[in-house]
C-alpha cells in the first residue's frame, strides 16, 4: 500500500524547499541582472551604430547624387569613367551598410529573445526545483513522521504498528535499526 501525502511536515519541507530555491533564485537574478546590464549596454551601442550607419548611408546617397550631377555636366570620358567607378563604389558601400544595419537589427532581436528565454527558463527551473524538493523532503519527512508516531505509541504504552517504509523513502537503514530496537525491547 503506497501512502501519498505530498506535504507531511510543512515546517521542514517548505522551509528547506524555499531556502534552497531562494539561494538559486538570488543567484539566477544576479546572473540575469548582469546579463541584462551588459545586454542593455550592447543594445544601446548597437542602436547608436545603426543610427550612425543610416546617417552614413544618407551622406553616401548625397555624394552619389552629386557625382551623378557632375557626370551629367561633364562628358570627358576619362573623368566620366572615374566618376562612374566612384558612383559604383559608393553604391556597393551603401549596400554593405544596409546589410550591416540588418545584421545589427537581427542581433538586437536575438538579444531580446535570449533574455526572454533566460527568464522563462528561470521560472520553469524554479517550479521544477520546487516540485522536486517537495518530493525529496517528503521522502525524508514521511519516515520521520512514522518514527514519531511509533514513539508516541510507545510513550502512551501502546505497541506501535510497525510497517515498511515506502520504497523510495530515506532513512531505511535507521528505520530497520529502530524496528530491531523495538523488537529487542519487546523481548525483555
Amino acid at each position: 500500500m503506497t501512502r501519498r501525502k505530498t506535504i507531511i511536515d510543512k515546517n521542514f519541507q517548505l522551509k528547506t524547499t524555499f531556502r534552497i530555491i531562494g539561494i538559486i533564485i538570488i543567484a539566477f537574478i544576479l546572473i540575469i541582472a548582469v546579463t541584462g546590464i551588459i545586454s542593455s549596454d550592447n543594445n544601446r551601442q548597437i542602436s547608436a551604430t545603426i543610427t550612425d550607419l543610416n546617417a552614413s548611408i544618407e551622406k553616401n546617397k548625397k555624394t552619389i547624387e552629386t557625382l551623378m550631377t557632375l557626370s551629367a555636366q561633364k562628358r570627358d570620358t576619362a573623368a566620366s569613367r572615374d566618376q562612374d567607378r566612384a558612383i559604383e563604389e559608393h553604391m556597393e558601400t551603401i549596400a554593405l551598410m544596409h546589410t550591416n544595419v540588418e545584421q545589427l537589427k537581427r542581433i538586437l532581436n536575438l538579444n531580446r529573445v535570449l533574455f526572454t528565454v533566460m527568464i522563462i527558463t528561470g521560472v520553469l527551473l524554479g517550479l521544477g526545483l520546487f516540485l522536486y524538493l517537495i518530493r525529496l523532503t517528503n521522502r525524508m519527512s514521511g519516515p520521520l513522521y512514522v518514527l514519531t508516531q511509533h514513539m508516541h505509541d510507545i510513550m502512551s504504552g501502546r505497541k506501535p504498528n510497525l510497517r515498511e517504509l515506502r520504497k523510495n523513502d530515506e532513512f531505511q537503514g535507521f528505520y530497520r535499526q529502530f524496528i530491531a530496537f523495538i523488537d529487542e525491547i519487546g523481548r525483555k
